[in-house]
């Protein structure tokens, strides 16, 4: 006979948290390992393709497998107004995080003064929230999608 192995449901829980726990740190300390080496240090990209490619894998994984096995990546009722939401939110990082580092190794007069660094900024977070916005409406589409495909299949299963 086989013997199963039970296992107490807590503890399954806990160990799932603390690998969801570090899974986080390695994925955050990744994309901060790699913004310092860009941006401060100004390493050459041989340097940090390896974290770069490891963050874009795991960030695609996440979100491709939420997709496959039917989790709602957007909330359903505001899920439009989530990709509206993130994406401006992404611009205003994007811009604010460029525009920040582009003036500490460039410095103010090399930027051109306050107001051409305005321009740009204005410019980077258009860039910056467009680019977003593509990207949040396409996982919206892609997850509204697989939720229609997992609502048929279950409203199939009850008739």
């Amino acid at each position: 006979m086989k013997k199963l192995n039970t296992q107490d449901e807590r503890l399954v829980l806990q160990k799932r948290k603390i690998g969801n726990d570090a899974f986080g740190i390695v994925f955050y300390g990744l994309l901060i390992s790699v913004l310092i080496q860009q941006f401060l240090i100004g390493a050459p990209f041989s340097q940090y393709a390896v974290e770069l490619i490891l963050f874009m894998v795991a960030s695609f994984y996440v979100v491709i497998r939420n997709i496959f096995v039917g989790n709602n990546l957007f909330q359903n009722n505001n899920g439009q107004k989530m990709v509206i939401i993130n994406s401006v939110v992404s611009g205003l990082t994007i811009a604010v995080i460029t525009t920040t580092l582009n003036t500490i190794n460039f410095g103010l007069e090399k930027m051109g003064g306050f107001v051409e660094i305005t321009i740009t900024s204005f410019i980077t977070f258009a860039c910056g929230l467009i680019a977003s916005f593509i990207v949040f409406e396409l996982l919206y589409q892609l997850n509204k999608r697989r939720q229609k495909q997992i609502d048929d299949m279950y409203k199939d299963i009850d008739e």
